[in-house]
């Protein structure tokens, strides 16, 4: 059985996850899993291909998505939830991360055709199928051409920061990306800080519109945990946590095999219930 009844981070083939959308409720009711957020990175299709398996298997479905912002240099991601997934000032910046995406494969496809490796970019949207695409994709493709053995070999070798083709994601300010989620109706939460090491910045950032932090995350710790509780409860952020499931591209992690406590819910309803205003008002 789950370790948890939610769910409030994972990824579809909407994004990076091996997942389709619509096969994650199935995935998660047998898990035992009850209340789900997808958090694709920089897009929302895969929301609208899960709510309907979601309700018929009884799950209920926060809108969630995860944004990639920079601060101090940092490639920092922040989850997003509850929003109003009609918002057109979301809608119109979904659209522009997505197409930033798009413009990064083609520049790692041009850095790896200097190094005498010819991908095309067909090839690569058609590995993400439809969804937005990640260094994932083009990883995919290494491996399917053959220059690399392994996922981790095309990271090491030619995707990773500072590797010969990498190229840096084209980023927005946390407070900019912020101001999108809390006018769409949305919160923003700091997702897994354990992979930052940089603790010392949040309390800055709760002040440039960061609303909460991912306490519990399947590279998580229990020192971790107790850490990030304690800052949450210092700072008054919501906690929230999740597994970060990507299907097949995270072994040995499944729906709810993170442990995150029912009590975040309260916090975080409430903090979208102040939000509704926002979105009555437009």
């Amino acid at each position: 059985m789950s370790a948890s009844r939610l769910d409030l981070h994972l990824h579809s083939t909407a994004s990076d996850g091996s997942d389709p959308p619509e096969t994650i409720a199935a995935h998660a009711a047998r898990e035992g899993v009850e209340i789900l957020a997808l958090t694709d990175h920089d897009a929302l299709d895969g929301i609208a291909a899960l709510r309907g398996p979601a309700e018929e298997a009884g799950i209920r479905l926060i809108s969630g998505i995860e944004l990639s912002v920079n601060e101090h240099g940092l490639d920092v991601h922040v989850l997003a939830y509850g929003f109003d997934l009609e918002n057109a000032g979301m809608l119109q910046a979904v659209t522009r991360w997505r197409d930033a995406r798009r413009d990064r494969a083609k520049k790692m496809l041009a850095k790896l055709k200097g190094l005498g490796i010819r991908i095309p970019l067909d090839d690569v949207e058609a590995i993400a199928g439809g969804g937005a695409l990640g260094r994932p994709h083009v990883a995919e493709a290494l491996l399917r051409v053959g220059v690399v053995d392994s996922l981790n070999e095309a990271f090491q070798r030619f995707l990773g920061h500072h590797a010969r083709a990498y190229v840096p994601k084209q980023t927005v300010p946390l407070d900019q990306a912020a101001a999108i989620v809390h006018e769409a109706g949305g919160v923003t939460v700091l997702a897994h800080p354990g992979t930052l090491n940089r603790d010392h910045y949040i309390e800055g950032w709760t002040q440039r519109g960061l609303d909460g932090i991912e306490v519990w995350h399947t590279k998580h710790d229990a020192s971790a945990v107790k850490r990030y509780r304690a800052m949450a409860a210092r700072y008054g952020l919501l906690m929230t946590g999740g597994s970060d499931y990507h299907g097949a591209r995270t072994p040995g992690v499944t729906i709810g095999s993170v442990a995150v406590p029912e009590e975040v819910l309260g916090p975080l309803d409430e903090a979208l219930r102040a939000r509704r205003p926002v979105r009555a008002r437009r």
